[in-house]
């Protein structure tokens, strides 16, 4: 059986929260086999991104992302969490650094090298999920976020980002019921 979920929003410590809450409702009631995972999404937290592309890779089934629209940052992240990852023709995959904010900005200096170390560790962890997922070399991966790169779809094949484009999405009629959530 095959369930489908949609995020469509910003990643967001709540949106990945109620994704990975339904993908375990959906797993720990139903004979589920394959999750297929739609994105489209400007992007968001970057440990929010992470968080759920771990998750995806960690589930015992089979996952599929497919990305429509714009796929950005740490939706990137998402995206590569599927072990097949379609794209449909004209979907945008945007890379860049994290824009990050100090949430005190008169704090003292051992805060703000507390969080400073935080968003390098974040940079890090996305140089390395990126790179390992297309198998593409780090500095390489590190120069594309430092300069803020756009793909397209044919672009993103080459680099490894997606294995396949694809014209439509692939939705089907219930045939055997299958359970399907759009995020909100």
């Amino acid at each position: 059986m095959e369930s489908w979920y949609s995020l469509t929003g910003d990643v967001d410590k709540k949106p990945v929260q109620s994704a990975i809450e339904w993908i375990d409702q959906e797993l720990y009631t139903k004979p589920v086999t394959k999750l297929r995972f739609l994105i489209a999404s400007s992007g968001g937290d970057i440990d929010s991104g992470t968080n759920l592309y771990m998750y995806l890779k960690a589930l015992p089934i089979e996952v599929e992302t497919i990305g429509f629209g714009i796929v950005d940052a740490s939706a990137v992240l998402i995206f590569l969490g599927g072990r097949r990852r379609s794209a449909v023709d004209g979907c945008r995959f945007f890379f860049h650094e994290g824009r990050y904010t100090f949430d005190q900005p008169t704090a003292t200096l051992q805060a703000h090298e507390e969080t400073l170390s935080i968003f390098k560790r974040n940079l890090h962890e996305m140089i390395y999920v990126i790179a390992r997922e297309t198998g593409n070399d780090t500095e390489r991966v590190a120069q594309m976020l430092r300069r803020s790169k756009l793909m397209l779809t044919e672009e993103a094949r080459e680099f490894g980002i997606c294995h396949e484009i694809i014209e439509k999405l692939p939705l089907q009629q219930q045939e055997q019921g299958f359970g399907f959530r759009k995020a909100e």
